[in-house]
């Protein structure tokens, strides 16, 4: 069987390091076989370098073959249909830690490193939620939407059901990341407490009131001053009057004693 040769890739090598190495091994996936010709290529940083991948045995048409690159057993990104892929990382999430019952709550998840864009996958205890509840007879009790296109999941209104731990995935072609479980708590309004509290601050509102108005009929709060003049003492007398006389057209004193 004659050989076909897929398009060859040319990559530059941008790795902190001054020199990559780049390991290739054939395998066998389904029913296409692969070999490279080159399987341990060094390349300088910033220079080019050209990777080979050569079918040699192949059941289908039209194989689909991507390129990955294997760090620290793990994928960093993908290389097809001419474009890199790139795996999420750890998305951002952020879930209320307590919702009253029938209030609404939304949830959000983001990440910004993926390529293509992720979509985004919400989970309860472990448990997928689907992208709208009435769709799911098993949360019938629920009321949300998913949208796996922002990574938002909104409650209309919350259900004591709704209690648990919350975490959410973000998924590509390159691969998925998800973050850390998150608690969300929905708790009953204490209606009585609430009550309770409102009747106390109005009791004491008409205590003051009360107290105050006693206080004004007692005249404790009558001030002494009356129309701007104060009341003044009369002075001691001396023990002289002083009379004037028709004649003299003066004043003259005159002595009286008071026993």
């Amino acid at each position: 069987m004659a050989l076909r040769r897929r398009p060859t890739v040319r990559l530059c090598a941008r790795l902190a390091d001054f020199f990559l190495l780049l390991l290739f091994r054939g395998c066998l996936i389904g029913a296409v076989n692969l070999k490279s010709s080159n399987r341990t290529p060094v390349v300088q940083e910033f220079e080019s370098v050209e990777l080979s991948c050569i079918i040699t045995d192949s059941q289908t048409n039209d194989p689909r073959i991507e390129w990955k690159k294997i760090q620290d057993d793990r994928t960093a990104y993908v290389f097809f249909d001419n474009r890199i892929q790139v795996k999420p990382v750890p998305p951002v999430c952020r879930v209320p830690k307590a919702v009253p019952v029938g209030k609404t709550a939304t949830l959000q998840c983001q990440e910004s490193e993926g390529f293509p864009r992720p979509h985004y996958s919400w989970y309860r205890n472990d448990v997928p939620l689907p992208t709208d509840s009435r769709a799911n007879p098993r949360f019938r009790n629920s009321s949300f939407l998913l949208n796996s296109e922002t990574g938002t999941l909104v409650f209309s209104a919350v259900h004591k059901e709704d209690s648990g731990q919350y975490y959410c995935i973000a998924s590509n072609d390159a691969g998925s990341a998800r973050c850390e479980e998150q608690m969300m708590e929905v708790y009953d309004l204490n209606i009585g407490g609430i009550i309770g509290g409102i009747l106390v601050v109005l009791a004491v509102l008409a205590l003051i009131t009360v107290g105050i108005c006693c206080a004004y009929r007692r005249g404790y709060f009558i001030n002494n001053k009356q129309n701007g003049e104060s009341y003044k003492s009369p002075g001691k007398s001396d023990g002289v009057n002083y009379v004037r006389t028709e004649e003299e057209g003066d004043f003259r004193h005159k002595s009286s004693f008071v026993i």
